[in-house]
């Protein structure tokens, strides 16, 4: 089997999509699914470590996770990136719709992250950055559950 490659992406690559990055890793190996994973941001930030309260929040549940989060450098999300994605995991429209403008080629490889998590309302993931440590533990945790449903559903169509 082919090693999959995963791109998570958010607007700044300082929240949301670092914080997928470490979650999904650590999902998968506990699956044994290879998988590359990245993240990348609509904004093209470059070379920014996670934000204080994302690396803060991962770091509360311990293990490799933390390293994957502290080794995080932001990096802007490239038409080349997405050309050689498998799935392409986005945290609200505006990040499709950006993907679906500079790589149109990349459309069937989108995943709408927060329609996994198991609440129809839900219509993104919201963005925790400017807010408190407890608003990144939510959205953490937000993550971890829409991971967890597009990985059982992913893992079943294998």
């Amino acid at each position: 089997m082919t090693t999959r490659r995963i791109i998570c992406v958010c607007s700044g690559n300082i929240c949301r999509s670092p914080m997928a990055v470490a979650l999904l890793k650590q999902k998968l190996n506990h699956r044994g699914v290879s998988a590359m994973v990245i993240s990348g941001g609509t904004l093209g930030i470059q070379n920014r470590r996670a934000s204080e309260f994302a690396r803060a929040a991962i770091a509360e549940l311990g293990g490799p996770m933390v390293d994957t989060i502290e080794q995080h450098r932001s990096q802007g999300l490239s038409a080349g990136m997405l050309q050689r994605a498998d799935d392409i995991l986005v945290m609200a429209p505006r990040h499709e719709q950006y993907i679906r403008r500079v790589a149109p080629h990349a459309a069937d490889d989108i995943v709408r992250l927060w329609q996994y998590g198991g609440d129809k309302t839900l219509r993104r993931i919201p963005d925790p950055v400017g807010h408190n440590a407890e608003v990144f533990r939510g959205c953490r945790d937000l993550i971890d559950r829409c991971l967890e449903g597009w990985l059982d559903e992913w893992c079943e169509s294998e």
